[in-house]
């Protein structure tokens, strides 16, 4: 699948992109998302993102989340929260909302693991761990963007999320951005090339 001129990846490639900060959360999500995170232990969830959303027995939502730990020292990181929402019930009653799958990193293929890991080594002052391969774009070369937490080199630093574009050029691969990703909707942050919070 393809949005716009970018190759989505086969997990986004089914989403409906949504795009949005966490403030403009729908109603539903808000209250499955309060629900989900209501009986968990040992950490605590503020949603920053909305990615997107996709149609498997109900909805699954994908959010870009900070993730408190309830450790001496709250340690915090940025992951990639899926949460579900099953349709109603013939009788008119709903089934409890549920954490589908919570990701600190991701999966990704050889290919691009070689990718991310020569080219983000080479950078300083904050290391970069990948939450999500998005996809990818033929630009001299080709572009390849990921969701990533970002966290500075330097004692208790917050790590926050960024949305990085590589360019791969015959195995030469380069930094073409790094945008912040937050709930700040007047942020002037970019997703797949379009102004975060302007995802059609």
């Amino acid at each position: 699948m393809t949005c716009g001129a970018i190759e989505l990846d086969p997990a986004f490639g089914c989403l409906e992109i949504i795009n949005k900060s966490a403030n403009s959360m729908p109603q539903d999500l808000a209250t499955a998302f309060s629900e989900v995170n209501s009986g968990l232990l040992g950490a605590t969830y503020v949603p920053i993102w909305i990615v997107g959303r996709q149609l498997v027995n109900g909805w699954n939502y994908y959010l870009i989340c900070d993730q408190i730990r309830s450790t001496r020292d709250s340690k915090t990181s940025v992951v990639n929260m899926v949460i579900n929402i099953p349709p109603a019930q013939n009788d008119g009653t709903t089934l409890p909302a549920k954490i589908v799958e919570i990701i600190d990193e991701a999966d990704l293929s050889e290919d691009l693991r070689v990718i991310f890991e020569s080219t983000t080594k080479l950078l300083m002052g904050a290391s970069y761990k990948p939450l999500a391969y998005v996809g990818k774009q033929v630009v001299h070369g080709m572009n390849y963007y990921f969701i990533c937490e970002a966290r500075g080199i330097y004692p208790n630093a917050v790590p926050y999320a960024v949305m990085m574009c590589i360019n791969d050029m015959n195995g030469t691969s380069s930094i073409v951005s790094i945008t912040p990703i937050t709930k700040e909707e007047t942020t002037p942050t970019s997703f797949l090339g379009k102004p975060l919070g302007e995802w059609p």
